[in-house]
């Protein structure tokens, strides 16, 4: 998989997580930008919300990292809150 594709899949589960977080009513999206974008403030995440889909959403979310760098997946959160 080419770096361009890589890049592409990882906004579309970024976005896919964000539609399904909004149209849920779930805190799962934003938990993940908190965390993610924030460098060095500290975020607490109140996991006794979380079910079996809040935990499986979050993982993909951090699963993202795999594949991209942190300023990658920050440039990706900033284009999609720029886009609202």
């Amino acid at each position: 998989m080419d770096n361009q594709t890589v890049q592409e899949t990882a906004k579309e589960t970024l976005t896919r997580i964000k539609e399904d977080s909004y149209s849920l009513g779930i805190t799962v999206y934003a938990d993940f930008v908190s965390i993610a974008h924030n460098d060095y403030e500290e975020y607490v995440i109140d996991f006794s919300n979380y079910g079996y889909l809040e935990y499986c959403l979050f993982a993909d979310a951090l699963k993202l990292f795999e594949n991209n760098g942190y300023d990658q997946i920050t440039k990706i959160i900033d284009e999609l809150e720029d886009s609202e």
